[in-house]
């Protein structure tokens, strides 16, 4: 058993696929972005724990205020191990509470059916502290103290890991996805404490069936996908794999070992992709709110009474869907084969309004051109969609904040991600290459759509940080290689 093990999984920004993505006949564009979760977990030697515990587990999210969590381990049946809650400063904590009686039991099936003495080695005690980076929750209460604007430099400029001052029960979330990559972070930081290696296939698996059962309900898991394998096009898993395990309070390690072990069963897609060099992705935090649950039932209730047209909404949705993934991929190659074309082309887009209607001649700025029409199509039939159901997917107010993005030079394209509502925009824009820039070209584009959101009245916009980051699941050796991970730490 390691002494201090730290896992992180990254956020993730649902490009396309919004609701489709719950059928396992379609997929999704998802790009995991810069913005991570930790999960420390650290061993402590001591003798003593509470009753005939056999071990003591202390959890710690220090951003927020009362989230201590304490548990004891025990075991009155070697198959099943038990973590139960002694000491709670906020309220129960559903999803660390399963994660850690979860993992626990797949440690010891894995182990032969060990029990928690055997699991722990003598040491009685894990400290445990979890954190996100800034951009999983609004700033905006940071930005107001500190007097500053709403924009990326003032954002930079919050320490990291900053204190929401309030209950995690009420924090205001950006939709990054915080509950995947906490449960995907802490769920891999225990297997690997305990020197457990599985591959990331059985990883994302018990991901998956924790992330399910605290929810209590089986989603589309790209979340969670994208939290171990980082941007991809996904394709869910078929939901029966999980329904032994869905209906049960209580279940043993082995039971969840047969489970979670990848096997036919497991049908999830999985294709590595990343957005094309030049290309950033800017994200903004909507503060107005949606009920993701509750837009995704609606959804799905019209698209059970109107099977005739909903299936052909879908399909229609499919093709254009799968149109981005091939244009994106297509920006890609010709950034490997005709790299002076295609600098000069994103040169060119990154200082020009109306992007795609005005980039014309070489193949690049077709391609380009293309990206840009299909992402407006993808717009258009996800605003058919929720004005079919009477659900806000791409609400009036967003729609204009989004035309009017579109007018500001460098902006490809952009929308609404995942299930839509009024949470969160994002934004593809074109960049010069490294000399442009600094001679401002790209980074006006940047500075524009800042103002724009700054003065836009209809909603509260407030940009940002994350980037694109295609990489999944990170085991960090090095505590100071993470800005201000160390200083959180010692502050417990």
């Amino acid at each position: 058993m390691s002494d201090v093990t730290i896992v992180s999984a990254p956020g993730k920004v649902l490009l396309t696929g919004g609701y489709l993505v719950l059928d396992p006949a379609y997929s999704g564009l998802v790009v995991a972005t810069s913005s991570r979760f930790y999960s420390i977990v650290r061993t402590r030697s001591t003798t003593s724990a509470p009753s005939a515990a056999t071990a003591h587990i202390v959890v710690r999210s220090p951003q927020f205020q009362d989230a201590v969590w304490e548990y004891a381990v025990g075991c009155n049946d070697p198959a099943h191990i038990d973590v139960q809650p002694v000491h709670s400063d906020g309220g129960r904590n559903k999803f660390v509470e399963i994660a850690l009686q979860r993992t626990l039991s797949l440690i010891g099936a894995m182990n032969g059916e060990m029990k928690p003495s055997q699991i722990f080695n003598g040491s009685r005690s894990l400290d445990i502290v979890i954190v996100g980076d800034n951009d999983f929750y609004s700033q905006r209460r940071a930005l107001e103290a500190l007097s500053l604007p709403a924009t990326m430099l003032s954002l930079d400029k919050i320490e990291p890991f900053a204190s929401q001052n309030t209950p995690i029960s009420e924090v205001h979330k950006t939709g990054l996805g915080s509950s995947a990559a906490l449960i995907t972070s802490l769920v891999t930081a225990l297997l690997r404490h305990f020197q457990l290696s599985p591959e990331l296939d059985l990883i994302h698996n018990m991901a998956q069936y924790v992330h399910c059962f605290a929810q209590g309900k089986v989603g589309s898991g790209f979340d969670v996908c994208s939290a171990v394998k980082g941007s991809q096009v996904y394709k869910r898993f078929d939901e029966k794999v999980l329904r032994g395990l869905m209906d049960k309070t209580k279940v043993t390690g082995q039971e969840i070992l047969e489970t979670v072990t990848p096997s036919s069963l497991w049908t999830t897609r999985s294709i590595p992709i990343a957005l094309p060099p030049n290309i950033r992705l800017v994200l903004a935090d909507v503060d107005a709110g949606s009920d993701t649950p509750s837009l995704v039932g609606k959804v799905l209730k019209w698209r059970k009474e109107n099977p005739e047209y909903a299936n052909k909404l879908w399909s229609d949705l499919n093709s254009v869907n799968q149109l981005v993934e091939q244009q994106l991929r297509s920006l890609s190659r010709l950034a490997e084969v005709r790299p002076e074309e295609y600098q000069s082309t994103m040169r060119t887009a990154s200082r020009r309004a109306g992007t795609a209607a005005n980039t014309v001649g070489d193949e690049t700025s077709r391609t380009l051109r293309k990206l840009s029409e299909t992402l407006q199509a993808v717009r258009k039939l996800m605003k058919q969609m929720g004005e079919a159901s009477g659900v806000p997917i791409e609400p009036d107010e967003q729609t204009r904040l989004l035309d009017a993005c579109l007018k500001i030079p460098g902006v490809i394209g952009g929308g609404v991600p995942g299930a839509g509502g009024y949470d969160a925009i994002y934004l593809l824009i074109a960049e010069g290459d490294s000399s442009s820039q600094e001679q401002g070209e790209g980074c006006d584009t940047i500075s524009q759509v800042e103002i724009l959101w700054q003065n836009w009245k209809e909603l509260s916009v407030c940009p940002l940080t994350s980037r694109a980051d295609a990489g999944g699941l990170e085991f960090i050796d090095n505590m100071d290689s993470v800005k201000g991970l160390r200083k959180v730490l010692d502050s417990i």
